[in-house]
């Protein structure tokens, strides 16, 4: 791989600290070297972009939340810009952006990139009110489909050539000259393919083209339609403030509440939303401070409000108990939870855990980089704030597919699940939830993973189950293994084939732990007053 010179900054910095640690160094050797770090871009080397479709996420007023690097690429926008910049007419930009309610109906766009090619993308929202993610529409949503199509509305095999470079988002100019016929020519075999179609214009040609593909494909009940729907967010307004609430899984299931971690978002792998419908749980996740729409505390104590945040919501909901789950650093989150309300929690799964930070020891089988990473949080706290931030700039401008890298750089294997075609839009979510805030809650979170809360686990009586991928390198499976020790009603799960990534490989085998918890807990659905 070639290393860029800020990646090369980084190494000599991620060199010296490990000098630090190792006795060689001094802090003064280390200040040399972070004032040769850049100030506005990121420290992770360029990757190629692979040919994989666009797909970007904007907010309801059109301002680009986050992006894949093909769309980084090929659109040249910068993170806060409006993709208003790059649709192709003023009237379309007002169009799309008046339609902020898409209720699900997929919404086509077309836009301009920088080398005056045009695109289509179709904005759908899963979000009530609050984000739109937007896919590149590449011809072959579905051939079969498109075939019967042009073959139902009566094309001729020269209109059948301009219909499917038309849904690939097409000019008449450019299409004119790939089949080499005049521009007139090409505009009036448009015209006739637009009124066949009963359609009066391209946008409309590729919104039912799309329709139709979503039609063919819906081969399931309408049940497994429901458990594959992306988690909805509200933002409640409770005594505590402004909360962002996902909800997914069977409604009136088994009462489920999730604290999720720093780089697995809430929910987006449809597994997950499957296996939790089909198990019937019903599961409740909020937005932890400094997420999304949930606003960071002014005394940064994320811990504090994420607490009144999560009893405030069950009560609203007339939940009396739950299970818990905890993903990497939520494990913070729910042991305190389960320490302060043990009336509320039926047991608690934490799925990876990431224990207490109790001494150096526990990193010594950490790469390189994730050890100075925990050094840096321990010693230097606004350097480590500053690494973080650069790296959330680069993923902003760069695209969403460089977070397996900036989170997993020296660990092939949780890197390669990360970084697997089918968590494409899940990386998306988990950008989404960080970026919306400029990383602040990610930015605290990595102070979080590195404290010390041993005290606590004494006095933790509920069932805690500690789900440890055995191929993990970022946490210490000892580690793991002492705080089950340490609880009173502890357990450990070594999961063989599994890493840290584990909400990513292993979702659905969470959720079953989860439903056995419960059910040894006798804690049932359906009958909780779930409103």
């Amino acid at each position: 791989m070639k290393y860029s010179r800020d990646e090369a900054a980084f190494d000599d910095l991620v060199d010296d600290l490990e000098g630090v640690i190792t006795g060689g160094l001094s802090l003064e050797d280390v200040a040399r070297t972070v004032e040769s770090l850049p100030t506005d871009t990121a420290l992770i080397a360029d990757h190629p972009v692979p040919n994989a479709p666009i797909v970007l996420v904007v907010n309801s007023q059109g301002i680009v939340n986050s992006q894949n690097a093909a769309a980084a690429q090929a659109l040249g926008l910068e993170p806060g810009s409006s993709i208003a910049e790059i649709i192709e007419t003023p009237d379309a930009a007002r169009l799309f952006l008046a339609r902020k309610d898409f209720s699900g109906d997929p919404v086509p766009v077309v836009v301009a990139t920088p080398d005056d090619d045009t695109i289509l993308l179709l904005g759908v929202t899963h979000e009530e009110g609050g984000l739109i993610t937007l896919y590149e529409v590449r011809r072959g949503l579905d051939d079969r489909v498109q075939q019967q199509l042009a073959q139902t509305i009566g094309l001729s095999a020269g209109e059948k050539r301009v219909y499917f470079r038309l849904l690939e988002g097409k000019t008449a100019d450019t299409i004119a000259a790939e089949l080499d016929r005049t521009p007139g020519t090409v505009r009036q075999q448009i015209k006739a393919i637009l009124a066949k179609a009963g359609v009066r214009s391209q946008v409309q040609l590729v919104s039912l083209a799309y329709a139709l593909s979503l039609t063919a494909g819906r081969t399931a009940s309408a049940q497994g339609a429901a458990a594959r729907r992306t988690p909805g967010t509200t933002v409640r307004i409770n005594a505590a403030g402004e909360v962002g609430f996902h909800r997914l899984g069977l409604p009136g299931g088994m009462p489920v509440l999730l604290f999720h971690g720093a780089i697995f978002g809430i929910a987006a792998l449809p597994e997950m939303q499957s296996a939790a419908h089909a198990l019937g749980l019903d599961v409740i996740a909020l937005e932890r401070p400094g997420y999304g729409h949930t606003p960071m505390p002014d005394d940064g104590d994320t811990l504090a409000l994420a607490m009144q945040h999560a009893a405030q919501t069950l009560d609203a909901l007339g939940i009396p108990k739950v299970v818990v789950i905890a993903h990497d650093v939520g494990t913070r989150f729910a042991a305190r939870f389960a320490h302060d309300r043990p009336d509320m929690v039926a047991a608690l799964i934490a799925a990876p855990a990431t224990p207490p930070m109790l001494d150096w020891a526990q990193t010594a089988d950490m790469p390189t980089r994730h050890r100075v990473n925990a050094w840096a949080a321990q010693n230097l706290p606004a350097l480590m704030d500053r690494i973080v931030m650069l790296g959330l700039t680069q993923i902003a401008r760069k695209g969403v597919d460089l977070i397996p890298q900036f989170v997993f750089g020296d660990c092939a294997f949780d890197r390669s699940v990360m970084a697997h075609p089918d968590h494409a839009i899940a990386l998306q979510e988990v950008f989404s939830l960080v970026w919306q805030q400029r990383g602040a809650g990610f930015r605290r979170d990595m102070l979080i993973t590195n404290e010390n809360w041993r005290d606590e686990l004494p006095r933790i009586t509920v069932p805690f189950i500690a789900l440890h991928g055995a191929k993990s390198q970022t946490v210490a499976q000892n580690a793991v293994l002492a705080m089950t020790q340490t609880l009173p009603d502890g357990h450990f799960r070594l999961i063989a084939d599994a890493g840290h990534s584990l909400p990513f490989s292993h979702s659905s085998l969470i959720l079953r732990y989860v439903m056995a918890a419960g059910m040894r807990a006798g804690l049932a659905g359906a009958d909780h007053g779930v409103v």
